[in-house]
Order: C-alpha cells, then structure tokens, then sequence
C-alpha cells in the first residue's frame, strides 16, 4: 500500500517538476534581454542544459504516454515556438544557434532516457 502511494506522490511530485520547468523555460525566454543574467556556459550552453534537463524531467514523469519519441518532438517544437516568438519582442532575437542548442539538449536528454529506462525505471 505505502509502495503506491509513493508512487502517486512521486508521479506528482514529476509532473509538477515538468510544468515548472516549462513555465520557466517560457518565462526565461521571454524576459527583455537587459534582466537576463547570463552564466560562464554562453546563450547556447543555457538553451542545452534547460532543454537536456526538461527532457529528462519529461521523460521520468510520463513515463508511459505519450512515447518518449512524441514527448522528445513535442519539446523541441515548444522550443521553435519560443524561439519564434521572441521575433515580435523589441529586446529579444530569435536565433537559429539558440534553437539548435535547445533541440540538441532534448535530444540527448531523449537518447539519455532511452538507454537509461531499464534500469533507471524498471521498465523496457
């Protein structure tokens, strides 16, 4: 009994994660270049790390459906959106290197995830 319940808090607990991280992939993205403070890892280092790290988040908290190939192409879509949307912002420009950098960090998170399911899940 207590074995489920876990598990139902920690499917909660996953997806919360995952709608946090892409509120704040949203936000991120969209804040005037003048607020944004900048890390040592550059603008694309950014993008690969938050995408890498959504896609993992992603891929632990619907572990079932959609499959993780959907997930993985509806993340980088997501990407190219925000990407996109940042054309209509005065202190933003979209950049292709950006959304590169994003779609490469869903990848390898996705690729991460798939050779990593069995044992970190349990699952084939």
């Amino acid at each position: 009994m207590s074995k489920i319940i876990s598990a139902r808090i920690l499917s909660v607990i996953l997806r919360t994660a995952f709608i946090s991280c892409v509120i704040g992939l949203a936000v991120l993205s969209l804040l005037p270049a003048q607020v944004m403070i900048r890390t040592s890892f550059g603008g694309q280092g950014e993008h690969t790390i938050a995408y890498l790290g959504t896609a993992l988040v992603m891929g632990l908290a619907y572990r079932k459906r959609p499959r993780l190939l959907v997930q993985c192409g509806l993340l980088i879509a997501y990407a190219a959106a925000l990407e996109a949307t940042q054309m209509f912002l005065p202190s933003r420009n979209a950049s292709i290197q950006d959304f590169a950098a994003s779609a490469a960090g869903v990848a390898i998170g996705g690729a991460f995830l798939w050779l990593a399911r069995d044992w970190l899940l349990g699952e084939a």
